[in-house]
């Protein structure tokens, strides 16, 4: 190797322009398409290449795929994955390389004095104008303190510079910064009117594992487009260090993040922040395999809006178009903005084809609004639109609502909805908000025609309520008015929905529970508590409301009014490592007045019409711990190990009977049996009635937790037994006279780590089978899952059951690692029909996704009438679609699908 001196033949300043145009020309030009790509590799997901590029395959885009590497099983949903090129630099430092040939007092401070030096030593010397040296390394060791851009390297196998207007860099080129990349044959540069040009097999890149600089946000990056691991290959390079434009053909890039892949005819930088590209194909299939890809005339990058525009537009499954968009406005950042979004189409029975194409526009950085036409085969177009709001004093909100005029498949009505939801969160008070919330349809056909596969909930009474509420740690307050409006359906028991049956405005409603501070907390210490009562729960109930509710129909006598229910409760609870004892008394009072409307329809007079009921109530509830360690009968005290608990428990309860046949029933309802409730203080739900239970519960409950903390078995019996008779319920009729509830119960297991089954029941006081349900289920691996559950419950009169008969199935299961079959079905066999079946196919790869549905399914406000059908196909292009309301559907109808699914998605 030549030995290199110092040989300061040009003024500082002169190097200073060149090394310096050197630099912003070389790292410019390999940030460019770095840049440009990095954002363009989202953009791209709604744009495309044209025929031309398809029929000619280019250079660049063969170069790029010796960089996707094929997985070794033939099974895996990806082929392959693509691989950074592999780096070949020498790791002698500059330092190191020079050795003694170099000036002890030399110090390279920055890049342009490192570079400065270069410029003037014998490496490129002026009178010789040519030196070469075998391999040979440039390495400069930035200020990371003052520029924060780390070390960055060039290499090549010859430098050459005539101290003018031309340096030249050629065989085997590798500049390199913070793990972004550019490999060439050669570069050139002119310092006066900074043109660089890279030609010959020029290859760029940013590997994120590489990336040294770590201060930069996630956010800087991404706009820069470090670190986003893009490999870039094109046929040449040109770039204008003093207007920052550049030029280059034959581009083909792939991300390692997405596994997409693309190619553009030609590319120009036209400013800092905007990128042209021509001729453009983009894809997340395999090099090997392009199922599908996306191409465009052109697409324009503007990383200052966050937008692309793609102009002529198609979707192409292989080479066949299935998608044309002329203009094609798409978001390149995770800015929000105006666009177009995927389509969706679906099959109903009662709505023939349908098709929906929304348009999302971005109005304002704190609102937006989607705009959803929908065109129907046998229906005329619907329009509905959704938009959401953010303030920074008022809190946020979604208005949500849907039009279309004279309906052909419902008498030429029009037909329509309006939703809207606000909620506010006070800054000043951390715990204070509101809400909002408005629900109104046409008719109540509305949200079963115009959801395909009955994905919205079909409730039979739309909630309108405003409301405010407030909690801490010893208080929970909310205060609300709510209306419904009420769909025409049938009760249970299939007679017609009368005003009689329709609930009760509430004008307004105030719930408060609250308990008592103890001495040592902020509030007790605020009001001086004192310590004497901190062995002491003292907590409350207060609820109070004007319940109106308007009768039309003479279905029966109006009776709206005021209800007012107070509780104060006083505890003490005696614990110790064995179990404990915990004495409680009560006091109940409940008030009720008829309003004026109500006192002369019934003909009664305001006193007449007002009612006041006090009731004491004395609880005790007291239980104890047996712990035993191994497991049950020692069969599994070697795999398993850990403990058991077994814990008896009594309960006593004692309420006074108290008249209340008088007072109106505005929302109470009876509580369905269960363990739990078997050991609560009342079989109401609600506070129109205050229960006259006298009674003693004695219960059992057991649990074994294996040596890794997992509970194995959990598991309770338990019974009441009446010292009085229950006179008081929701009306006269409803007397209980037996001296047992029955026995209730309830288990749950998991034998293996991959079964799990959950099950409970009630018998009735002569041990008649009240109500069973159980399920199982049973999850082989991560992807797969199956359940069995069965509900048998009978009618009883005194807890207003009715009796239902239902098998529910569901299966989740691959073929293979790119199909899958699920499905899942509700049966009525006590009125032998299905009540709702969804079986579907799913295929996944690396490209893309597929799936097809059909259900089958009845309208919860009317089950006797005809069912629906549906059938839905839906597909995503992986890289630039995910999810889908079929997945929705899934998820709400069995129980840990949301596991499964991701499991699925993750296995590529």
């Amino acid at each position: 190797m030549k030995s290199i001196k110092r040989t300061p033949t040009h003024s500082t300043h002169a190097k200073a322009r060149l090394m310096m145009s050197v630099r912003m020309a070389l790292f410019g030009a390999s940030l460019l398409p770095m840049g440009a790509l990095a954002q363009s590799n989202e953009a791209v997901q709604s744009t495309q290449n044209n025929q031309e590029t398809a029929s000619q395959p280019s250079k660049s885009l063969e170069r790029l795929a010796s960089y996707y590497h094929a997985k070794p099983s033939q099974d895996a949903r990806c082929q392959g994955v693509w691989i950074h090129p592999s780096q070949n630099r020498q790791s002698q430092t500059l330092a190191e390389q020079l050795g003694a040939d170099t000036e002890s007092d030399n110090h390279y401070d920055d890049t342009v004095d490192f570079l400065d030096d270069v410029a003037a030593s014998d490496a490129m010397p002026s009178d010789d104008l040519e030196a070469q040296s075998s391999a040979s390394s440039l390495q400069a060791q930035a200020d990371q303190t003052k520029n924060n851009d780390g070390t960055y390297y060039a290499q090549a196998d010859y430098g050459y510079y005539d101290n003018d207007e031309y340096a030249e860099l050629s065989g085997n080129v590798i500049l390199e910064q913070n793990g972004q990349q550019v490999l060439a044959d050669k570069i050139t540069f002119n310092p006066k009117t900074g043109e660089s040009n890279a030609s010959g097999q020029v290859v760029f890149g940013d590997n994120p594992a590489n990336i040294l600089n770590t201060q930069e946000s996630n956010t800087d990056k991404q706009n820069k487009g470090a670190g986003v691991g893009i490999i870039g290959v094109a046929g040449e390079l040109d770039y204008n260090a003093q207007t920052q434009t550049a030029n280059a053909q034959d581009v083909a890039f792939a991300s390692t993040t997405i596994g997409a892949h693309g190619h553009a005819k030609e590319m120009k930088k036209v400013s800092d922040s905007e990128y042209h590209m021509n001729d453009v194909m983009f894809t997340t299939c395999p090099p090997t395999e392009r199922k599908w890809h996306l191409d465009a005339d052109s697409i324009e990058i503007n990383s200052d809006t966050g937008r692309g525009i793609a102009k002529n537009s198609t979707l192409k499954i292989k080479d066949v178009p299935v998608f044309y968009l002329p203009y094609f406005n798409f978001p390149i950042d995770d800015r929000r903005s105006s666009g177009f979004l995927l389509p969706r189409a679906g099959f109903g029975s009662s709505d023939g084809f349908e098709v929906t194409t929304p348009y999302y526009m971005n109005l304002a950085p704190n609102y937006d609004l989607t705009l959803s036409p929908t065109v129907f085969t046998n229906r005329n177009p619907m329009l509905e639109a959704e938009f959401r709001y953010l303030t920074e004093k008022y809190g946020s909100g979604i208005i949500d609502g849907g039009y279309l005029p004279s309906d052909r498949k419902y008498n030429d009505e029009d037909r329509y909805h309006l939703f809207y939801d606000h909620e506010w969160h006070s800054k000043a008070l951390k715990n204070l908000s509101a809400y909002a919330t408005y629900r109104h349809v046409s008719d109540s056909e509305y949200l079963n025609d115009f959801d395909t596969l009955g994905l919205k909930n079909n409730p039979l009474n739309l909630s309108r309520r405003i409301g405010v509420s407030y909690y801490n740690e010893h208080l929970t307050a909310d205060l609300k008015a709510e209306t419904f409006q009420t769909l025409d359906g049938t009760n249970n028991d299939g007679t017609p929905i009368q005003d009689k049956d329709k609930p009760y405005s509430r004008l307004p409603q105030l719930a408060v529970s609250y308990s008592l501070p103890k001495s040592t907390d902020a509030l007790g210490e605020r009001f001086n508590i004192p310590s004497s009562l901190d062995r002491v729960d003292v907590t409350g109930i207060h609820n109070t409301a004007y319940f109106k509710k308007s009768i039309k129909d003479n279905s029966e006598t109006e009776k709206s009014g005021v209800r007012m229910y107070n509780q104060i409760s006083a505890s003490y609870p005696m614990l110790r490592s064995w179990g404990y004892f915990t004495p409680k008394v009560s006091l109940n009072h409940l008030y009720a007045s008829y309003d004026e409307d109500s006192l002369a329809v019934q003909n009664l007079s305001e006193k007449e019409g007002s009612y006041s009921v006090f009731a004491p109530q004395i609880g005790l509830d007291t239980a104890a711990f047996f712990e035993k360690s191994g497991s049950p009968f020692g069969w599994f005290d070697e795999s398993l190990g850990g403990y058991q608990v077994l814990s008896p428990r009594l309960k006593y309860n004692y309420t006074p009977h108290k008249d209340q046949s008088n007072i109106p029933n505005f929302e109470t309802a009876f509580s369905a049996m269960s363990y739990d409730q078997l050991l609560s203080n009342t079989w109401f739900l609600g506070y129109d009635r205050i229960q006259d239970l006298h009674a003693i519960t004695p219960a059992l409950s057991y649990r074994y937790i294996d040596k890794d903390g997992l509970t194995r078995f959990d598991g309770g019996l338990a019974q009441q037994f009446y010292l009085d008779d229950l006179n008081v319920g929701i009306d006269n009729s409803q007397a209980y006279s037996e001296n047992s509830s029955g026995l209730a119960w309830k288990a749950s297991t998991q034998p293996l780590n991959s079964l799990w089954v959950d099950a409970d029941g009630s018998f009735s006081h002569d041990y008649d089978l009240n109500h069973v349900t159980a399920q199982i289920r049973y999850q082989p691996n991560e992807q797969s899952l199956y359940s069995f559950g069965v509900i048998n419950r009978k009618e009883n009169k005194a807890l207003v059951q009715l009796p239902l008969q239902a098998y529910t199935a569901a299966a989740i299961f691959p073929i293979n690692n790119r199909w899958r079959l699920l499905g899942q079905a509700q049966y009525d066999y006590r009125n032998d029909r299905l009540l709702d079946a969804l079986v579907g196919i799913n295929y996944e790869d690396c490209c893309y996704g597929l799936s097809v549905y059909a259900r089958r399914y009845r309208n919860s406000l009317n089950p006797d009438a005809d069912a629906n059908n549906a059938i839905m196909a839906e597909i995503r292009l992986n890289g630039i679609t995910s999810g889908g309301r079929l997945n929705n559907l899934m998820n709400d109808k069995v129980l840990g699908y949301e596991n499964v699914q991701n499991a699925w998605q993750r296995a590529y």
